[in-house]
């Protein structure tokens, strides 16, 4: 197992505000389609179907077929950004996790749009059926089908990031730029969860007790 740290970019909407960004931090975390999609359905029934959802297929869906599963997949794509191989005569190329998630929050430069930093835990195999443990599908040496995407330096998360795992958010405007929400003070533009709890309360294993 290992931390990996991430930012995730989501667009403002209609839908989605300073108030739901803000509330990301405090209660509702950075939850998949699927959890918005089926956020009426029974507790007890949600978990069972929730980690139905979860699969190699879905998680083949959600990387290579986005649109097709866009409302009701149960992953999530993070940034952690990447480095590419660009020959043995030159230096390889590093891909930025804060530009490619303020990309997908701005939508390429077309609106503002909120940053979160965040942490998950991945193991070294694939698991995508396995809920707690996000998926480092940046990694080719695990997940080779995915290479068109590796430039992006996904970490997928599965069903929710708990808001304890997310630390800060941001918002920004067309141009890549911090700006004013509700919660910003002169000078400050972020926000930050008192909740949070550092990665380093977990990073060490504790083995049983016989």
């Amino acid at each position: 197992m290992q931390i990996n740290w991430c930012l995730k970019g989501i667009a403002e909407s209609s839908y989605f505000g300073d108030a739901e960004a803000a509330a990301v931090l405090s209660s509702t975390g950075i939850q998949s389609s699927w959890m918005w999609t089926n956020a009426a359905m029974p507790c007890d029934q949600a978990n069972v179907n929730a980690q139905a959802a979860l699969s190699a297929s879905a998680l083949d869906d959600h990387v290579n077929n986005y649109a097709k599963v866009a409302r009701n997949t149960p992953y999530i794509s993070l940034s952690s950004g990447c480095i590419e191989y660009a020959g043995s005569t030159r230096p390889p190329l590093t891909h930025s996790a804060m530009r490619t998630a303020l990309r997908f929050a701005t939508k390429g430069g077309k609106q503002s749009g909120y940053l979160f930093r965040c942490w998950v835990m991945t193991g070294v195999k694939p698991a995508p059926e396995l809920p707690g443990f996000a998926e480092e599908i940046r990694d080719l040496n695990v997940y080779a089908g995915f290479y068109p995407y590796h430039r992006q330096g996904e970490v997928t998360a599965k069903l929710v990031v708990p808001r304890r795992q997310i630390q800060w958010v941001m918002k920004f405007d067309q141009n890549l730029q911090p700006v004013v929400a509700s919660w910003t003070s002169p000078g400050n533009h972020y926000l930050s969860n008192s909740g949070f709890v550092d990665p380093d309360r977990v990073s060490n294993v504790v083995e049983v007790i016989s």
